[in-house]
């Protein structure tokens, strides 16, 4: 209740300051000098509600691919990434990357996030 959240949106630009200007490492975020999309690649949100921000249809592999390849990065070599960064949160590949979030645990989920 004391605001947390709203400040994390703020943050990440999710909602709109009413005054003043977010800067981060000496740089406006949204000027030229650090255009929103490069600030983002830098800084990361964890939601309180892990199950909510993942896409219930989409499996936990294609959920992780789907960032990069939204940045330009090829198919293929998202879905490496994707399965690489589960390897590295604990989460074996093999077991978990065709899974769907509601086949996860709350740990697993903030992991996968």
């Amino acid at each position: 209740g004391c605001g947390k959240s709203t400040t994390a949106r703020v943050l990440m630009q999710l909602i709109n300051q009413d005054s003043g200007e977010l800067v981060f490492d000496g740089e406006t975020v949204g000027s030229r000098a650090l255009p929103l999309r490069q600030f983002r690649r830098q800084a990361q949100m964890v939601f309180q509600d892990s199950y909510s921000s993942l896409n219930p249809r989409m499996t936990i592999e294609d959920s992780i691919a789907f960032a990069p390849t939204v940045h330009g990065l090829p198919s293929r070599e998202a879905i490496t990434r994707a399965r690489d960064l589960l390897a590295r949160v604990g989460l074996q590949p093999e077991r978990f990357a065709g899974r769907y979030p509601h086949e996860l645990s709350g740990g697993q989920r903030q992991r996968v996030n």
